[in-house]
């Protein structure tokens, strides 16, 4: 896995979206972030006279925003699950908000709360203290746990029938 400066990737996106704002000229510009595990959905937008209108991220703001949520884990509080990146042309900072504790919920086609594999993945990358383990993932990640138990113990028992075949 890839380690970035957080703060040097910081830098890098808040560049990137003041280029992007310079060359669509909107009043503002927000980004929308779910994330767990490996997957994240981004959500893009542009204001401009007061009206939102739905954007597609530029690759070159893309690619960096994409390791946001990786550079900025934290030991014991893993990585946020929700996040929203905004910059106003008048001021050009970059604003951030991010919640550790938020069950993401994905945009459709497949939709919906993360699956218990994901759940899984998410602790596995980026483990948490116990008090920062959100009930839903939790529940999520020890439902994993029980189907990798299970399927552990078919193969065993396969494994034992296929030995007594055998006559080993």
């Amino acid at each position: 896995m890839r380690r970035f400066d957080p703060d040097e990737l910081w830098e890098r996106v808040e560049r990137e979206f003041r280029v992007w704002l310079d060359a669509t000229g909107a009043d503002s510009a927000h980004i929308e972030v779910n994330g767990i595990g490996r997957v994240q959905d981004n959500i893009a937008w542009l204001m401009r006279d007061g009206v939102k209108e739905w954007a597609r991220i530029p690759w070159e703001l893309g690619s960096p925003q994409g390791d946001l949520r990786r550079a900025q884990a934290l030991p014991d509080r893993g990585a946020w699950t929700w996040c929203r990146l905004w910059m106003a042309a008048a001021d050009r900072v970059l604003h951030q908000e991010c919640d550790w504790l938020r069950e993401p919920i994905f945009a459709e086609p497949d939709g919906g709360p993360p699956g218990p594999r994901d759940c899984w993945i998410e602790l596995d990358l980026y483990p948490r203290d116990d008090e920062f383990i959100p009930d839903w993932l939790r529940k999520g990640y020890e439902a994993e746990l029980k189907r990798q138990q299970r399927n552990a113990r078919r193969r065993e028992n396969y494994r034992r029938k296929r030995e007594q075949e055998r006559g080993d």
